[in-house]
């Protein structure tokens, strides 16, 4: 493909959904892009989707992700407070994806970013575009009741499922002229419920599932892997849901190529 046939191209936007650790999946969605050699132009993350989200953007290959969180223990991410806003501080999330993403700012970034988040005061969702990308992730990731609240200036921010669980608008709003979400709350969950954390996370699951159905229709294609049987909270299952996330990617391929192909600015 020449200079000129990559620029009219139609420009591909990923929005990636929250999930807990079951967002290990977009990392096997972004290895059937990859393969398939699908250009991501513009990405918008929420919750572990911002995670995986930041460190694509920054220039990590997908398996390289997997193997990091393979790598990576519970010490890397969690670290616990004095109960006051949450059952974690975040510090430690901050610090491990400032490391993991080199410290970059959202205009550092190989592909564009956007990082959704909520202000707890207002109620209104938050997009976050610049400045410092970890600061924007340990924001977005900050599920009420688990993480401590991030404080941004005047903004106090939690967890952008709250509003906003796979941020289709948002990656849209970028510039995307087609969008392929992964969305992760469909499935809910199946197995049991084992603690707090998949208390709290499965009681967002059933929100966002119901949020999301007024945006769904903003997606072009929607990638729904099939991870309902895996806990939230599992660090265990990494291998498993990336593999669901290739199984679900490679389904619906030829629609995705299809749409290129139809969509194509010639």
């Amino acid at each position: 493909m020449g200079k000129g046939a990559e620029l009219l191209r139609p420009k591909v936007g990923l929005a990636l959904g929250s999930g807990g650790l079951r967002g290990m999946a977009h990392v096997g969605v972004l290895k059937i892009l990859e393969r398939e050699k699908i250009p991501v132009d513009y990405v918008a993350g929420c919750s572990i989707g911002s995670l995986i989200g930041s460190l694509y953007c920054a220039g990590l290959p997908p398996e390289a992700i997997h193997k990091l969180a393979k790598a990576l223990k519970q010490s890397h991410w969690l670290d616990f407070a004095i109960p006051t806003m949450g059952i974690f501080s975040g510090d430690r999330v901050l610090d491990t994806i400032r490391l993991l993403t080199q410290q970059k700012k959202f205009d550092q970034l190989k592909i564009p970013l956007a990082i959704v988040a909520t202000e707890l005061h207002s109620g209104k969702e938050i997009v976050l575009t610049e400045g410092d990308v970890a600061a924007a992730v340990r924001a977005s990731v900050s599920v009420p009741g688990i993480f401590v609240p991030y404080q941004m200036g005047d903004m106090l921010l939690v967890d952008g499922a709250v509003i906003n669980p796979t941020p289709v608008d948002a990656v849209r709003n970028m510039g995307a002229d087609i969008v392929i979400a992964v969305d992760l709350a469909h499935a809910g969950s199946i197995g049991k419920v084992n603690n707090v954390f998949d208390v709290i996370i499965q009681s967002i699951d059933i929100m966002e599932r119901q949020l999301f159905k007024y945006r769904e229709h903003l997606g072009d294609i929607v990638i729904r892997p099939d991870i309902a049987h895996i806990s939230p909270s599992e660090f265990d299952a990494t291998d498993e849901c990336v593999a669901l996330g290739e199984a679900a990617a490679e389904t619906v391929l030829p629609d995705i190529q299809k749409l290129l192909e139809s969509r194509d600015r010639h």
